[in-house]
């Protein structure tokens, strides 16, 4: 888990209830501010609820990542955002990100079936490229996405969808979309997960290696492809044992004889010291190719551990 402190509130109006949320993310080695400096980047929202669900207003978490307010894809993998490349991005093609200048939207539930929607006027007011971009404006990258979410017994299942209107000097080529089907079932002795992906257009995926067309390039791909994983996470010893593989196929949009194949896999042992605390260890390793006219293969391997404290 990152870092993170925060305020939070609500207000009861009779019908409705107003509500703030205010949540800061650091790095515990330094101290610095996360998220690109912002003061409170994980998410700055205010909210009305009532009866009919709630509304947001500010930077939050899209509906397609486990983050934030309106985060729906939590249930898809035993692996969080924080495991990044070697944990459930490695086989999506979607940024899992936080978006700026949105408002969203979360039903209640409904016979079990519950929604969740948002619009981003204007993705990253702190980018390089689009701070001085009006925001809902062509020169502005915007971002809309929603998902339907379905929780039974022991089932939870989750369709999200996700489209990137990108500013006129981010890509020359079409905006960017992505659908992703998963969800997880409980089987008492263990819970398994699965996920499957189709993505088209996507600049911004953060599990992208981003490997240069040349020694001299720094060019960032626009892919497409469909990504799959498979994933458990089993009581043992008083703890959670979680594992997961996953697998993405992907071209390059512009260029089709540049093509991408990448594995991942994961394990990790989660045990609870007391309520508040726990430890982990976790170790991965993930390989994607490059196939074009010259072929290059990059490794990555992560092994680490750490404790967690909520207070």
């Amino acid at each position: 888990s990152g870092s993170r402190w925060g305020l939070k509130g609500t207000e009861d109006l009779g019908n409705v209830k107003v509500g703030f949320q205010l949540e800061s993310g650091f790095n515990s080695d330094d101290g610095a501010s996360a998220q690109g400096g912002r003061l409170f980047g994980r998410q700055a929202t205010v909210s009305v609820s009532g009866a009919y669900g709630t509304v947001y207003a500010g930077r939050l978490g899209s509906v397609s990542s486990d983050m934030g307010s309106v985060g729906m894809l939590g249930g898809v993998s035993p692996f969080g955002s924080s495991f990044t490349d070697l944990g459930t991005h490695g086989s999506t093609g979607s940024a899992w990100a936080r978006y700026d200048n949105a408002i969203a939207y979360a039903s209640p539930m409904i016979a079990g079936f519950y929604a969740n929607a948002m619009y981003s006027f204007k993705a990253d007011s702190k980018s390089v490229k689009e701070v001085k971009a009006a925001e809902n404006k062509p020169e502005a990258t915007r971002y809309a996405a929603a998902g339907l979410g379905y929780k039974n017994g022991a089932l939870d299942a989750v369709l999200v969808f996700d489209y990137t209107l990108y500013g006129n000097d981010t890509t020359h080529l079409g905006n960017g979309w992505s659908v992703i089907l998963g969800g997880n079932y409980d089987f008492g002795v263990a819970k398994a997960f699965a996920k499957a992906t189709y993505f088209d257009n996507q600049t911004d995926a953060e599990d992208v290696f981003h490997f240069p067309v040349d020694a001299d390039s720094h060019k960032l791909f626009n892919l497409k492809g469909w990504g799959a994983s498979l994933g458990a996470s089993v009581p043992v010893f008083g703890g959670n044992f979680m594992a997961e593989v996953g697998y993405r196929d992907s071209e390059d949009v512009e260029y089709h004889n540049i093509d991408f194949k990448r594995w991942n896999t994961t394990v990790g042992y989660n045990y609870a010291l007391s309520k508040r605390t726990s430890v982990y260890a976790t170790g991965g390793w993930v390989q994607e190719k490059l196939d074009a006219a010259a072929k290059i293969k990059v490794n990555r391997v992560l092994v680490g551990g750490g404790l967690i404290h909520n207070f």
